[in-house]
């Protein structure tokens, strides 16, 4: 945000210097950058929040493949004890079966799990995606306001010049993080 009133201090200077448009134009892109800082901001907390959540579905994935291997190993065991072996083999059902429930349940089972912690990377990679297609705008737009302020200065119509299309970067990259994040993070 120190870069948008940094740039709102030169668009105001430039107005006092008769340079109105140009001012206008630092102003235009000041406003692009506080767009594309928000949207970098807000795709950052994306990526921590799904990177957070894949953790934790890895994490109760592992979790249920420990107790699946439990469930197996307590199966096994069961039908070595000795006694009834009604009893034992009913007990080493009941184990066959909970590791099954671990393994293959719809909505709790480990296949289910993995399944939304991909789709938690997945959510995190474009949220990446979209930081860095942000930020490349940013750092356009910042370098288009650096140039349009030298040029009121120096008078430079090249500078302004290089400015504006510095400020048509940032805008397209901006435009490609929210329409296409994988081509606005190319850099």
């Amino acid at each position: 945000m120190d870069e948008t009133l940094e740039a709102h201090e030169h668009a105001e200077h430039a107005v006092h210097s008769g340079r109105k448009h140009t001012a206008l134009l630092i102003a235009v892109l000041a406003a692009g950058l506080a767009f594309c800082e928000q949207g970098a901001q807000h795709a950052n907390t994306k990526m921590t929040e799904t990177a957070v959540a894949a953790t934790d579905a890895w994490a109760e994935y592992q979790a249920k493949s420990i107790r699946a291997n439990e469930a197996k190993d307590f199966a096994a065991v069961a039908t070595l004890l000795p006694g009834d072996a009604g009893a034992a083999a009913s007990l080493a059902r009941k184990f066959q079966d909970d590791a099954e429930h671990f393994e293959h349940d719809p909505k709790t089972g480990k296949d289910a799990i993995a399944t939304m912690a991909r789709h938690l990377e997945a959510e995190r990679n474009l949220a990446h995606l979209k930081l860095q297609s942000f930020d490349n705008a940013a750092a356009a737009l910042q370098l288009g306001i650096v140039l349009i302020t030298a040029s009121i200065i120096t008078g430079s119509l090249a500078l302004t010049i290089g400015g504006a299309a510095l400020g048509v970067i940032g805008t397209v990259f901006a435009v490609l993080g929210l329409a296409n994040p994988a081509w606005g993070a190319l850099l």
